[in-house]
């Protein structure tokens, strides 16, 4: 990586953790002689001259690194369906084992936000890894299971 690209990096996460850290009325970044409020939604100059302008809060690490975002869901434990739950949205690996099958099912709300849609039907347990499956941003999903006994499943989130 380039020391523009460095420098650029560094910048963008210096400006995102004042933002993260401080209350939008005291969180302040000098940009072109000026004071900036909220610097999250506003454009930000990089040393090559460039602009951009952060889409959303960007998590960073203590080098000053942006964090991927993680997610890990228990939604069924001893046979028993967690509430439905949002999700960040990507890649995601469902993983399932029960002492006996009937059907496990994980679904997805429909866009009219009543309708639950099947992506996912197992009736037997993963045979290695699990089963990938790719979500929407803030997709609201959740498992049911009918038939079965002693049954977990967890949907956890692949870094991109």
């Amino acid at each position: 990586m380039g020391v523009t690209m460095m420098m650029s990096k560094r910048l963008l996460c210096a400006v995102v953790a004042l933002a993260a850290v401080a209350a939008p009325a005291i969180a302040q970044v000098k940009r072109a002689g000026e004071v900036v409020n909220s610097p999250a939604v506003v454009a930000l100059t990089l040393p090559n001259g460039t602009y951009i302008t952060p889409g959303a809060l960007v998590q960073i690490d203590q080098r000053g690194d942006i964090v991927v975002q993680r997610e890990a869901f228990q939604l069924v434990n001893a046979n028993t369906s967690s509430a439905p739950v949002t999700i960040y949205g990507g890649d995601y690996i469902l993983s399932q084992l029960c002492g006996s099958y009937g059907t496990l099912r994980l679904e997805v709300r429909g866009a009219d936000g009543l309708t639950w849609l099947p992506l996912v039907t197992k009736t037997a347990s993963d045979a290695g890894s699990g089963t990938g499956v790719a979500l929407g941003s803030y997709a609201v999903v959740r498992v049911t299971v009918s038939g079965t006994a002693g049954c977990y499943a967890s949907l956890s989130r692949v870094p991109a």
